[in-house]
Parts: structure tokens; sequence; C-alpha cells
């Protein structure tokens, strides 16, 4: 559909601190919960696998399926905000998320395929929807770092996931684990529902006309230079990130490690993402999010690169150096790859461009880990598929620097 048959007004920017509190108030909040959910099997799956009866490996599939649903409601999210509004489609989240983390009490396999799809569903806009509400309040010279702050609930949940789940479990059984996460999903859907009022009364949303196609969001990205560029980007680092969180660990234990160690490896990874995201936002806000975006690509690359050698003679500092600097770039691009891609769009078009942008992202998360596992399958060595990781995201860190370089000059 072209642009120019879009018929809902342009957003008008609000500056207005105590709004912009709410908004990320909200959104982390909600991230958070969410992203506590999806971890909730994997880090429960040895005890809800014994329940159901099935191979604990089988899990797997679990998280698949829930990137694969995502990314057809990370495409719906534009028509879904315009139609609800965002924080309605946050309390929708929840409640989806709570009813999925309810599916997986009786245990049954059919039961937790029900449970991924579902949450898949909720997972899809989180990130689309609380894009455009931040887009609204937040000043464009601060975007980069917003964002950031906002993406630092994606290593909260995990880590939140990681330690509170199993004390839970080990309190009431992971029955009672999940049954808690879902009521206090639905507990912060009610919390936040005092906002909707002030929070949602916007243009984008006052028109229920709803005239934009399912698959606008593509067309955005493929029309414009800018916009592939970022979203190139967007697939490659999205795949690195979850490639590395899916075998890292693994990697280092084959190669001599202790379980125990290669874990507190992966943790100083996240640990590092955590701490220097909004960092490099700020960063970000002064020089310009594409460049920021190049040289991340480049320390991804090196990374990759570098972890494609690793073997039982190299020193525990060098495997803390090279998560260190995973941390620095896969953990940290997201807030400043979304600020680099709502910055080329009209207001109006910000739940577009940001809809598309996670579905690439989510794209990417599925086919990372695939590649790499049918790689090191195919050629019996894990080292080929770190090496085509490593290819993968200096294709778009050199494309971003050599843009970034042409505008400037």
């Amino acid at each position: 559909m072209p642009l120019g048959t879009l018929r809902w007004a342009p957003t008008r920017m609000r500056d207005d601190r105590g709004l912009l509190r709410k908004v990320v108030a909200a959104t982390v909040a909600v991230q958070v919960a969410i992203v506590m959910a999806s971890l909730t099997v994997p880090v429960l799956a040895s005890l809800i696998a014994a329940a159901a009866r099935i191979p604990p490996y089988l899990v797997g599939y679990y998280s698949a399926l829930i990137y694969a649903c995502a990314v057809v409601t990370a495409m719906a999210t534009p028509r879904l905000l315009r139609r609800w509004g965002g924080i309605r489609l946050h309390q929708a989240m929840l409640v989806m998320t709570a009813a999925a983390l309810l599916a997986l009490v009786p245990a049954a396999p059919a039961a937790l395929a029900l449970s991924a799809v579902v949450l898949g569903l909720a997972y899809g806009p989180m990130n689309p929807a609380s894009t455009v509400l931040l887009a609204r309040y937040t000043p464009p010279h601060l975007r980069a770092r917003v964002f950031s702050l906002k993406q630092t609930a994606v290593p909260v949940g995990g880590a939140l996931a990681g330690l509170a789940t199993p004390l839970a479990a080990a309190a009431l059984g992971w029955r009672g684990a999940v049954s808690i996460l879902a009521a206090a999903c639905a507990i912060l859907a009610v919390l936040i529902q005092p906002w909707r009022r002030e929070l949602d009364h916007d243009e984008l949303t006052a028109s229920r006309r709803v005239d934009s196609g399912l698959w606008l969001p593509v067309t955005m990205l493929l029309s414009d230079s800018g916009l592939r560029a970022a979203a190139l980007a967007f697939f490659a680092f999205g795949a690195v990130q979850f490639s590395f969180t899916a075998v890292f660990p693994t990697v280092l234990v084959q190669v001599g490690w202790r379980l125990r160690d290669a874990g507190m490896a992966m943790s100083t990874a996240l640990v590092v993402g955590f701490i220097f995201r909004v960092l490099w936002g700020s960063v970000a806000d002064r020089v310009g999010p594409r460049p920021i975006l190049g040289v991340m690509g480049i320390m991804m690359s090196v990374a990759a690169f570098a972890v494609a050698f690793v073997g039982p003679a190299w020193p525990a500092a060098a495997i803390a150096l090279l998560a260190v600097l995973f941390g620095l770039s896969a953990f940290c691009w997201a807030g400043i790859g979304i600020a680099e891609a709502v910055r080329q769009v009209s207001p109006a078009m910000i739940p577009e461009v940001s809809a598309g942008m996670i579905g690439v992202t989510f794209f990417g998360a599925l086919c990372g880990p695939a590649l790499f596992s049918t790689t090191t399958a195919v050629t019996g060595s894990f080292r080929p598929a770190f090496l085509l990781l490593g290819a993968m995201s200096a294709v778009p860190g050199v494309m971003l620097l050599y843009l970034s370089r042409r505008t400037t000059d």
C-alpha cells in the first residue's frame, strides 16, 4: 500500500517528563515480566519435561515456537496499536502471558505447545509497542539513551528468571512458581490501568480506522536504503546475539570448562551488557546511532571470529575478554538500533518501522541458532559456524560505517 494512502494523523512529540517516566516504568515492567515468562520453561526444563514425560531437549522447540509466533504479531502491532492503544495492548500482552503460564500446569505436551503459541503471540508486540509509546514522549536527542534503558529489561528479566524461578520452584514446586508469575502478570495489568487514559489518548489511537496492510512494515524496510541497512543489521545482530546465548556455554564445556564456569562466562556478558547499554545510548545520542551500530557490528564480528579458535589452552582471562566483547556489542545494540530506525521516518510511521525491525530481529533469532547447529552438524566442528556468524555481523557493520561516513562527508 502506498504510504500516501495512510489516513491517520502524525503523532505530536510531547515533552512531558512525568508522562515519560510513567511510560518507561510501564514498558520496562511489562518487558521484564514477559521475558521472565519466556525463559521459565527453559530454566525449569528438567522439572517440566519430567512431569510432561517428554525428553528435556524437546523444550528447545518451545522457544522456537515462541519466536515463530512472535514474528506474526510483531508485524500486526501497528494495527493493534491503532485499535487499542499502547497501554491497553500492554495489558493484553500481560493477560495472554498469564494464560500461557497457566497452560503449563497440566504438564501435557499439547498444553506446552499451546503455551508457547500464546506466549509467542504476546511476545511479538512487546518491543514495537513500547517503542511507539517511548517515541511519542521522548525528545529525539534522548532516544538512544531511553531506548537503551528500556532494553535493560531483557537482561533483568533473564537474570530474574535464572535466579528467582528456581528458588520459587524449590519452595512451591514448579507449578507454584509458574502460577505466581502468572498472578504477577495479571496484577501488573491492573496496576497500569490508571495510566491508560492519559497515555493512550493520542491522535494515532483516536482514529479507529485501520488502513495499513499487514506487510506494510516489510514494504517500508525494502523501500529505503537506510532502512534496508538497518534491517540487515537487525537480522544479523539478532542472529549473533541469540546464537551466542544458545551455544557459548556449551562450546566452553566442550573444550574442557566446567559447566559452572561456563555459566559464569555467559553471565559476564549479560552483566556487561546491562551496565553499558545506557552508556552506549548516551554516546549514540551525541554522535548518532549509525556509526555506533557499525562499531558494534565489527566488535561482534571480532568476538565471533575469536571464539571460532577457542581451545583447551585458552586462559580464563581470554575467555572473559571475549565475553566482555560480546556483552559490549551483542547485548547493547538493540536500543540504539531502534533509535536509528525510527529517526529515518515520520512519527506516523514509527509503528510500522519498529514492527518491521522487531520482526526481522525475531527472524534472525530463529535463523541464527538453526544455522549454527546445521553448520556444526555438517562440518563436525563449531569453528565454521562461528566464522559464518562473524561474517554475518561484519557485513552490516561495515555498511553502516560506510553510510555514516558518507553522510558526514
